[in-house]
């Protein structure tokens, strides 16, 4: 369900409602299996995809921001440097040189 919504920035009581369970059940369920939290698990599920539109495609820094359901393109940039450990332009350029 997380990759189906994740761009739409989905809150937990959508996920909540879409699977008919409680807050508590699904945060239960998300650590045993992930060991995450659900706001970590839907995050991860986030950066993953951002990194992967960095990567793969030439798309602006808010081109991604914006596919990904960030309106604040400054907001979004903390967010990527808060779990990437490093600016979104550096990873990139890092992800290139190790590529070529």
């Amino acid at each position: 369900m997380v990759d189906a919504h994740f761009r739409e920035n989905w809150s937990i009581e959508q996920y909540v409602s879409a699977l008919g369970t409680t807050p508590h059940l699904l945060s239960k369920a998300c650590r045993q299996a992930y060991g995450l939290s659900v706001n970590a698990f839907i995050d991860e599920r986030r950066l993953l995809e951002v990194k992967r539109l960095l990567l793969f495609t030439m798309r602006s820094v808010e081109g991604v921001a914006h596919e990904i359901g960030f309106r604040d393109p400054a907001y979004f940039s903390r967010f990527f440097h808060g779990r990437a450990s490093m600016p979104l332009g550096e990873w990139r350029n890092e992800q290139r040189k190790q590529s070529a």
